[in-house]
């Protein structure tokens, strides 16, 4: 199906799931940043358990797209051009989109364990991974450095 078809027909239903995507890990993020004490926010922030209820979404969106056969094709040669052309399809971002909030979520999810065990807080690393990714880990290994505290 052609892009432009998709852009013009579906806009609105591009637009609500972009939102979607992008707020859908935001209560687990509050969380953790402005309740990390709380004993039911320790429980739920643990990497093998929020992130992979995230996949769901990350599944149905896949799965919904195949049915409608409007992801394009997954056989194409690999090269830098042809995973361009993939990522410039509305659903195809829509999916690797949400496949970045799932695996900041993760990072976000280990960064807040690894505070927690050692005894501190870590506000503005969470910050960071929440808008930026994995590059908030540097920040954070150098706190537990600069603190004495194991990497691992």
């Amino acid at each position: 199906m052609p892009i432009w078809l998709i852009e013009v027909f579906g806009s609105g239903d591009l637009d609500r799931t972009f939102v979607v995507i992008l707020t859908m890990t935001a209560p687990v993020w509050v969380a953790m940043i402005a309740f990390p004490q709380a004993s039911v926010v320790r429980f739920l922030a643990q990497p093998f358990l929020v992130p992979p209820l995230y996949c769901v979404v990350l599944m149905m969106l896949l799965w919904k797209s195949h049915q409608a056969a409007i992801l394009p094709d997954p056989y194409a040669p690999i090269s830098y051009e042809s995973a361009r052309d993939f990522s410039r399809h509305p659903i195809s971002f829509l999916a690797l989109f949400c496949n970045l909030q799932i695996l900041n979520l993760t990072v976000g999810t280990l960064i807040y364990q690894k505070s927690m065990r050692s005894g501190m807080r870590a506000p503005v690393e969470l910050l960071l991974c929440w808008f930026i990714g994995a590059v908030a880990l540097i920040p954070f290994a150098l706190r537990l450095l600069v603190r004495k505290k194991s990497l691992t």
